[in-house]
Parts: C-alpha cells; sequence; structure tokens
C-alpha cells in the first residue's frame, strides 16, 4: 500500500475513533449487552408481522414545491424542491416518536437541470452528509449535468441537514433505536420513489439512483424494492449496518457477541440489501469501492453487493474520506449510464 493509501486508511479510522467517542459521551452508560439483545429481539418480533409490499408501497407524485436557486450555463437552472414526505411509520409502537421530528416530515432535495427533460440521476449522500452546496462537490454535479447531460437530483436522507432537528450534533437516523433505524430506511426509499416518479412525470425520458456510503445502502435497497430503475451505482458503500458496527467496534479493539450481531440482522432484516432479492439485473448496476476504506471496508461491503446482485466492481485509490481518484469511479458511472442510454447524444 502506498504512502497515500496508508495516510487515507488512517484518517478513515481516526475520524470513526472520534466519531464513537463523541456518540460515547453523549449516551452515557448507554444499555447493556443484555438489555440491548433484549431491545433488538423485539424490534425483530415487531416488523416480522410486518407485510413487506405493504411497508414498501409505492409513493405517489408529490405536489413538489420549487425555489430557482440560480442559473447554469446553457440556460439550465438550479433549483430547490421540497414536498411532504407522507412517510406513516408501519410499526404504530414508534409512529409517535418519529412523527415527533417536525422537520423530517419536508422531504428536500436540488436539481440541477436543463431548461428541456433530460435524463435524470437521483444522488444519495452518506451519513452526517446532505447540505446541498456540499453535495454538488461531492458529486461533482456540475460535471455530471454539464459535460454528461444528466439533469442531477440531490436527495436529503431522512433526518439529515435540513431535516435534521434543531440543536443535534449527529443525525439521529441511523442509531441505536433500531425501530427508527427501520422506518428511516423506510422513508428515505418512499422518498427516493416519490422524487423519480416527479423526474419522470416532468418528462425525464430515464432515471438511475446512485448513493455514497449510506446513500450506497440505500440505493442498493431501492434495487431490491423497485425495478423501475435504469442504472443502479452504490459508491463507497455501506452493505451491512450490523457488520459495520462490528467492524468499528473492532476499531476500537471492542468485540461484539456473535449472538447480539445475529440479532440485530434479524432486527434489520426488513431494509438489509443482503437479505432481499435483487429487482434489476446486473448489468444495471455497478459498485464503486475505495482500495483504503477502513469505514465500509471493500472485502465485507462492496464486494458481497457486487456478488449479491452480479455486477460489476470497480475500485478506485484512496479512503472512505480521502477519495483520491475518486473520479475514476465517476467515470465507470458515466459509462454504466452510455451503456444503459442514459446519456444523450453529444
Amino acid at each position: 500500500m502506498t504512502l497515500a493509501l496508508r495516510a487515507a486508511a488512517r484518517f478513515d479510522i481516526a475520524v470513526v475513533r472520534f466519531a464513537q467517542a463523541l456518540a460515547r459521551r453523549a449516551a452515557g452508560a448507554g444499555a447493556t449487552p443484555a438489555q440491548r439483545l433484549v431491545q433488538l429481539e423485539r424490534t425483530a418480533e415487531a416488523y416480522s408481522r410486518i407485510d413487506p409490499a405493504a411497508f414498501y408501497a409505492e409513493p405517489p407524485v408529490p405536489r413538489m414545491r420549487l425555489q430557482k436557486v440560480r442559473g447554469l450555463r446553457g440556460g439550465g437552472e438550479v433549483v430547490d424542491l421540497s414536498w411532504e414526505s407522507g412517510w406513516i411509520p408501519r410499526d404504530p409502537a414508534f409512529r409517535d416518536d418519529y412523527l415527533r421530528f417536525t422537520e423530517n416530515r419536508t422531504a428536500h432535495a436540488r436539481l440541477l437541470r436543463h431548461p428541456r427533460p433530460a435524463p435524470a440521476i437521483v444522488c444519495l449522500h452518506g451519513y452526517r452528509a446532505g447540505v446541498h452546496r456540499f453535495e454538488e462537490l461531492a458529486w461533482n454535479a456540475s460535471w455530471l449535468h454539464h459535460r454528461l447531460g444528466l439533469d442531477v437530483a440531490l436527495l436529503t436522507l431522512p433526518f439529515h441537514a435540513l431535516r435534521a432537528p434543531r440543536g443535534r450534533f449527529a443525525p439521529v437516523f441511523p442509531s441505536m433505536r433500531t425501530g427508527r433505524t427501520v422506518e428511516g430506511f423506510g422513508q428515505a426509499v418512499w422518498d427516493a420513489r416519490a422524487l423519480l416518479r416527479w423526474l419522470r412525470a416532468a418528462g425525464s425520458p430515464l432515471a438511475g439512483v446512485a448513493g455514497m456510503s449510506l446513500g450506497g445502502y440505500t440505493a442498493s435497497l431501492l434495487a431490491t424494492v423497485t425495478p423501475h430503475l435504469d442504472c443502479v451505482v452504490p459508491f463507497i458503500p455501506l452493505a451491512d449496518l450490523t457488520d459495520a458496527a462490528i467492524e468499528h467496534a473492532e476499531l476500537r479493539g471492542e468485540t461484539v457477541s456473535a449472538e447480539l450481531g445475529e440479532a440485530g440482522k434479524r432486527a434489520l432484516q426488513l431494509v438489509r440489501p443482503l437479505a432481499r432479492a435483487p429487482l434489476i439485473s446486473g448489468d444495471r448496476m455497478l459498485v464503486v469501492a475505495a482500495e483504503a476504506d477502513r469505514i465500509t471496508r471493500t472485502d465485507t461491503h462492496a464486494v458481497r453487493l457486487a456478488e449479491h446482485f452480479g455486477a460489476p466492481l470497480v475500485t478506485f485509490p484512496g479512503g472512505h474520506l480521502l477519495q483520491l481518484g475518486h473520479r475514476a469511479g465517476l467515470r465507470a458511472m458515466a459509462r454504466l449510464l452510455a451503456r444503459a442510454g442514459a446519456l444523450p447524444p453529444r
């Protein structure tokens, strides 16, 4: 491993340890392993009674509010979209706690669009991210828009950025409240599908989804919920929340029992991409990984997603946060879009 890759890996590890230290300080003593096991088993039982088809019901086309941000060269424009999410938690036991976060009831996205309808890509951000201006940079949105000719929609995931509770340092989703985590992924899929339906109703001939990290997990989950996606690109993706929690514990020298790990997977079964059958073919999907990633390790996340979906895997130098050479991944995504017919003639 080169010096740059070692530095990227060490930076990932340092950030994980720092974030965990802050989380432990905020949470205090927290639940004991025995208490946590009981909580997970209760959540698993509750969601085992819910019909997946009802959980992943298709949302209506939203009534969209548009606010122009600025113009773009070539006659395009940047507009901020907002709409009432309409997500109602499927488990009544979690409903009141979930809906008390009023900011999260409104969905938000930033759209870079052309004067006429164009193929669209919905981009999903990672954990603790979602600020529109930052996501424009993270996704090289101007390149996707101007060079590739795409309409680029930057969707804000539940409980992040504009949807975050006021005064909260860290997002409350995903969290140790496993029921909220399950409902959060249900809402993320619901909101993404609503946005995709609106884009198609507005004239987009093709539409796909790309997601980084937590967004990569959500994009993968979408690929098991709806076949109406022209392409899906999980980028430095998370494949399994429980495995990530176990790996992060190992980084600070702790061990999570096998019993607790299995209970975590049962509790999240309804929203685990690896536990669900793909609904799109592997040739419409591409998994992009970073060689030195220590937050979502390539071998336990990207590789498993690629195998599960029968999709190609490409890698680029760098880590999860210091994405050295990440444009190689974006170029690979462009090639997939071209094969899918999602790029207009140049």
